[in-house]
């Protein structure tokens, strides 16, 4: 009795065609000419109990009985095929086999229902998300990857030389990176109907036979007709991921904030710095003078490149991608005027900043808008920086060292009390009411003396009483508690006025 009845398809050589290997069909595609349409094969990729793998290709002469039976998951046992060797000018080859395997007349393929050695649903040639950008210019292979599945994005419908096309965008992730992944037509349609029925926080795929390209300066993967994609698929890998991902998770912690000590340059100072200056940043203490209302207060962004593009002929176009942008990215891009003791200049606070304080975004103020020209209006919100205090790190660029621009882009922005707890700007203020207010209790107990009488009073206890010639009360001699009442009109009215005539 033979100890082996098959051979392995490690060992396959192109010198015989008596080969019989016992495989499990693990995907198949036909191959249809772009062209015409016209079928002109079958493609299959088989994986055997040592998790080899190869490329088959029968064409579609000896097509017509194995399309009768053939279903991808069983284990067949086939006999009698050709070995080829790949010439090397292939593209998009599934499998990263030297040889391939291909059908002739003679070739049998039956279904094996006898008892063998195990054979793995799935084998795979997983690789690493941060080699994407590496091969995302090479077109010789499709790749295998594992990912968890993050930022689905509803259907696209596009048209292009007067076909209607369906896209699905997501991106799948290994906690370090991310790869942005686009179906097309009836795969991306199919995926994102699986993906609507299950809990979208925990989906994870292996996409098999992907083809990898490059969009927007990124690598993507897309859809080739043997792109086969496996949702929550029992599989060694999967798991590894999800063990690595929660291991990830668990080492993550908030770290102390420590908040550093950076030198704050007053504006007088940041005017006169020299056109060496060799740091890209500094920090300032400013208060917002002026809010200008008379600029747009935000801007329109390309969704792929993330440029600033503008409206021709009624549509957004943008010249880098180029494209015409439907629904653009709104950010907000606000003006102002802020000064300290020593001067003044404008700062623009960019959209992270504005959308942080505010808590809003462009978005969900046109939406509150009842007429498209009410979109342009400036929103009140937008005046909660008027008088306050931040500090501020400003952007240098050549305009600002070279050319003595006084306009500055903000980086960070963190209002002065937020900066530290212990740090308490009406400190002076608060000991002043404290004093004013130990002097209220005094002056109060003086005018007890007056009133009640001690016969008329509710204290039944008695005590030895000093004699105290009685002051009266004179009312225009209270500057006390005017003085505190002034001192709070005054300082708010004060603000009001700087608001009103800058």
């Amino acid at each position: 009795m033979e100890l082996y009845l098959y051979e392995s398809i490690k060992d396959f050589h192109t010198s015989t065609y008596d080969w019989k290997c016992r495989v499990r069909l693990q995907n198949v595609w036909k191959g249809i000419k772009r062209d015409t349409l016209e079928f002109y094969g079958l493609n299959m990729i088989f994986i055997d109990d040592h998790n080899s793998r190869i490329h088959a290709f029968t064409s579609s002469k000896y097509c017509e009985d194995i399309l009768k039976d053939i279903t991808e998951g069983k284990i067949y046992v086939l006999s009698n095929f050709k070995v080829k060797d790949f010439v090397g000018d292939e593209t998009y080859r599934p499998v990263r086999n030297k040889k391939h395997i291909y059908f002739t007349a003679h070739t049998e393929l039956t279904v094996d229902e006898s008892p063998g050695l195990e054979i793995e649903n799935f084998a795979f040639d997983l690789y690493h998300m941060s080699e994407m950008q590496k091969i995302a210019g090479d077109n010789r292979f499709l790749v295998d990857m594992v990912g968890k599945v993050e930022n689905i994005q509803s259907l696209i419908k596009t048209s292009k030389n007067n076909q209607e096309k369906t896209l699905l965008k997501f991106e799948i992730s290994d906690g370090s990176y991310n790869v942005k992944v686009t179906l097309f037509d009836k795969l991306g349609e199919s995926i994102e109907k699986l993906f609507r029925k299950l809990d979208q926080d925990n989906i994870y795929i292996i996409i098999s036979c992907a083809r990898v390209g490059t969009y927007e300066e990124s690598p993507n993967l897309t859809n080739y007709p043997a792109t086969k994609i496996y949702i929550n698929p029992e599989h060694y890998s999967v798991n590894e991921l999800k063990q690595n991902m929660a291991h990830m998770q668990s080492l993550m912690s908030i770290p102390e904030i420590i908040p550093m000590k950076q030198k704050l340059l007053t504006v007088k100072e940041i005017k006169e710095l020299p056109a060496n200056f060799n740091e890209v940043q500094v920090n300032c203490e400013v208060s917002v003078r002026r809010v200008d209302e008379n600029v747009s207060w935000y801007y329109n962004k390309c969704t792929g490149c993330k440029q600033e593009i503008y409206r021709d002929n009624g549509v957004f176009k943008c010249t880098k991608c180029p494209r015409i942008i439907p629904y653009p990215d709104k950010r907000f891009r606000v003006c102002t005027i802020c000064s300290d003791s020593t001067g003044s200049i404008q700062i623009i606070f960019p959209d992270s900043v504005v959308s942080r304080i505010t808590e809003t975004t462009v978005v969900d103020i046109h939406s509150e808008c009842l007429l498209p020209q009410d979109e342009d209006t400036f929103p009140d919100i937008l005046k909660v920086f008027l008088n306050q205090k931040y500090q501020i790190t400003l952007k240098l660029n050549n305009d600002n060292l070279k050319n003595g621009s006084t306009v500055y882009e903000a980086e960070e922005i963190v209002q002065s009390r937020e900066i530290c707890d212990s740090s308490d700007p009406n400190k002076e203020v608060s000991m002043q009411i404290e004093e004013d207010s130990s002097n209220k209790d005094i002056r109060n107990e003086d005018l007890t003396f007056q009133t009640p009488q001690t016969g008329n009073s509710t204290n039944v206890k008695t005590r030895a009483r000093k004699n105290v010639e009685p002051v009266s009360y004179d009312d225009t001699g209270n500057d006390i508690f005017e003085k505190l009442k002034n001192m709070k009109k005054e300082k708010k009215g004060k603000r009001q006025e700087v608001g009103e005539n800058v």
